[in-house]
């Protein structure tokens, strides 16, 4: 089992990665530094803001390493992650974020016990809404937490948590006596040196 694989397969559910709550508003073109919303109730929990930076310090096996995702946000209800060796696409639905053409990140309502198809061929369920983090990057509250168990391998769990306004934060994977961990370091513009 491999962390960077997996942490770029989950991108796409963030998922991470909404700015706002509640009822629709109206899109935003991204042009013009405004910024691109669906206005769906799932995207605060996965923002994806044009040019932003996220930082993930990774660790599988004693192994750490750091995963780098770029933003590119097409419009309203189309994002992108860009990694260093993929690209993983992102549709902002009435009330969920998936993978473009593929499993759901997120989906309303976000309340414990919520249950949709996981990505991995499991289930996922909210585990905890209204959770508090601490991870590298400094620490969250309103943060909701969602679980997916029960798929193609056996024993494996994904516990991801995503935060308002930020997106994921936290990826904890365990298999087959295997554990694998991604946790934001930073996220944000990226800085112009001149």
């Amino acid at each position: 089992m491999r962390l960077r694989s997996n942490v770029a397969v989950l991108f796409g559910v963030l998922a991470p990665l909404t700015v706002g709550c509640g009822g629709a508003s109206p899109a935003a073109a991204p042009s013009g530094g405004a910024k691109a919303s669906s206005g769906a109730a799932a995207e605060r929990f996965f923002p994806l803001e044009e040019g932003r930076l996220y930082h993930y310090l990774t660790r599988e096996n004693g192994e750490t390493g750091m995963l780098v995702a770029r933003v590119h946000r097409s419009d309203a209800t189309h994002g992108e992650l860009r990694l260093t060796n993929t690209t993983k696409r992102f549709v902002y639905g009435p009330s969920s974020v998936s993978y473009d053409g593929g499993a759901t990140i997120l989906k309303d309502p976000i309340e414990v016990g919520a249950s949709w198809p996981g990505e991995h061929g499991g289930t996922t369920k909210v585990s905890a809404v209204d959770t508090n983090v601490t991870v590298a990057a400094g620490s969250y509250s309103g943060c909701v937490q969602t679980v997916e168990e029960g798929g193609r391998m056996p024993g494996a769990r994904y516990a991801t948590t995503y935060c308002p306004g930020v997106g994921m934060v936290l990826l904890e994977i365990s298999a087959a006596g295997n554990e694998a961990r991604a946790e934001l370091k930073s996220y944000g513009a990226p800085v112009k040196i001149e």
